[in-house]
């Protein structure tokens, strides 16, 4: 019996040792959890606030799921998460200058608005790339980069600079594409945004020129993957289409949110767009616009499926007049 008795021990233990790696419903506990983002915006694409998780059905592969790890949005004024953004400008010759050149101040003083550590940099984007002002933080370089538009225009115009990327018909939308890539490059290396989970944007300050050609699934999907939300802000020019929904589509897809320099809003479906605003600093409302967003979203965490298995996600709110715009659709 004594053997017995100790054989059994032994066993147990054996038992014991295994089971901190397997959970209740028998998973191996490596499966990591991800972090799903979402917004919930009224009728003016702003942010409504102090929902709750009873306020929302999720739905994994049809069958209803609670929202595990559910986080509600903050206000504007927290300064509770860092950001890490690149701001893209068009080359876009019907911009003038100047439209630009009298944001450098509201670019400088963005920083005011976001957690110490956050960073960013910008880019002007034609068929090629060139990078202005590198991913850090540090006000006068940005508001050296907005100076310096009109003189780096005319440089890329005349011919390539060693340090230019190609784009090739892609244009911004490719540029974006890169962009994502080199925001999650830098988080991986530096631990002071790596282990805070920082929120990611890209601004596109253009005049709605995106390539019709350009397959932007991928890009949406993949977007959606490094939780990385596009702010478009268009640059209003003397002749416009139906085509700027296209580039308004770019927010809507990555749960970001459009604007047109100077003013809050796109505008409704229908054109004509908002009268725009290119005086100094303008560029502020759409850096309000941008900071009021990306706080305010809500997130809740989805088990990576095992065997790279696709799931589904569907999300609504119970809370009527309110869009819910959840960027990732299916794991992993």
């Amino acid at each position: 019996m004594r053997r017995r008795g100790w054989a059994l021990m032994i066993l147990l233990g054996s038992i014991i040792g295994i089971a901190p790696m397997m959970n209740l419903s028998g998973q191996d506990s490596s499966q990591k959890a991800e972090r799903i983002y979402f917004s919930a915006l009224n009728k003016e694409e702003k942010p409504v606030l102090g929902l709750k998780a009873a306020d929302f059905e999720l739905r994994v592969n049809g069958n209803r799921a609670a929202l595990e790890g559910f986080r509600a949005g903050l206000p504007p004024s927290d300064r509770s998460v860092p950001l890490a953004a690149w701001i893209l400008i068009s080359f876009g010759p019907s911009i003038q200058s100047k439209a630009i050149e009298r944001q450098a101040n509201a670019v400088a003083s963005a920083f005011q608005k976001l957690h110490p550590d956050s960073v960013m940099g910008i880019k002007l984007v034609s068929d090629r790339s060139e990078t202005l002002s590198p991913l850090a933080h540090d006000p006068k370089a940005l508001r050296g980069a907005f100076m310096q538009y009109s003189e780096r225009r005319a440089e890329l115009r005349v011919g390539v600079k060693g340090e230019s990327v190609p784009l090739g018909e892609g244009g911004m939308a490719r540029a974006v594409d890169l962009a994502i890539d080199e925001l999650d490059s830098y988080i991986s290396s530096h631990p002071s945004l790596r282990d805070r989970e920082p929120r990611r944007a890209i601004m596109m300050i253009s005049a709605g020129d995106i390539s019709p050609n350009y397959k932007f699934k991928p890009l949406y999907a993949k977007a959606a993957r490094q939780n990385v939300c596009l702010y478009p802000v268009f640059v209003p020019i003397h002749t416009y289409g139906q085509w700027v929904l296209d580039f308004f589509a770019l927010a809507k897809k990555t749960a970001g949110v459009a604007s047109v320099e100077g003013a809050l809003q796109p505008g409704s479906k229908v054109l004509p767009l908002p009268r725009s605003n290119q005086d100094e600093n303008a560029l502020d409302v759409n850096f309000i616009h941008l900071v009021r967003d990306i706080n305010g979203k809500y997130s809740f965490t989805v088990q990576r499926p095992p065997d790279e298995r696709e799931i589904r996600l569907e999300l609504k709110c119970r809370v009527k007049g309110i869009e819910i715009r959840l960027p990732r659709t299916t794991l992993p």
